[in-house]
């Protein structure tokens, strides 16, 4: 392989503590009950909105206009605490250090906005191991394989020659539709039998063996 792709939320780092403070804090100031921990965890995945959307009050995410208050809010609030999880999950560092030294190129892509996306990833890889790290922006959202696409072309890299590792269906589905080899991440918001289900290549239960998966 000479590039693997990760997600970022349950991949590379374990940012439930943030996300449910935002996303907490922003439900109590619209007058909303508020999530615990697992409800959050499983509304996760397929970008900010759909976050909100699956947060709020069903009959309250009916509505469009007042989705796009609560996350126009909610972007607002997490910015105080997207820093709060900066922490890598145990093993993984030194696996994105181990394949970086060796040449491999690192990309990072996830559904959440773009500007959280690099200032977590600028926290975690100051070294600039991170080749391109890349969040929500004008592109489709996985699973969507443009931007996956986008940004392996843009390094020269062949779909053939790449992996696409996350935690959920998403990620997998990610990575079957640009033509990618796909890594389950079993320690992640989702239950291994949903990677299972989606048809993943190889499911992990540490990111410890991540570092003997492509020698």
């Amino acid at each position: 392989m000479k590039l693997l792709f990760f997600d970022l939320d349950g991949t590379l780092v374990d940012s439930l503590q943030g996300i449910g403070r935002g996303v907490n804090m922003t439900l109590k100031g619209f007058g909303y009950p508020e999530r615990t921990p697992e409800e959050i965890r499983s509304a996760i995945g397929n970008g900010a909105r759909m976050l909100i959307a699956r947060s709020m009050p069903s009959t309250e995410a009916q509505d469009e206009a007042k989705i796009d208050r609560v996350l126009a809010a909610y972007q607002r609030n997490y910015e105080t605490y997207c820093l709060d999880d900066d922490q890598c999950f145990d093993g993984m560092k030194e696996a994105i250090i181990h394949y970086a030294k060796r040449g491999v190129r690192i990309a990072v892509l996830s559904n959440k906005y773009d500007a959280f996306v690099k200032r977590i990833c600028n926290r975690l890889f100051p070294d600039g191991e991170i080749t391109v790290a890349q969040g929500q922006t004008e592109l489709p959202i996985k699973p969507d394989p443009t931007a996956v696409l986008h940004i392996a072309k843009q390094l020269g890299i062949a779909p053939s020659d790449c992996a696409f590792i996350g935690d959920s269906d998403v990620d997998i589905f990610t990575g079957q539709n640009a033509g990618m080899y796909t890594v389950g991440c079993a320690w992640g918001y989702r239950p291994e039998t949903e990677l299972v289900q989606a048809g993943a290549d190889v499911v992990l239960h540490h990111p410890t063996e991540l570092i003997n998966l492509f020698s």
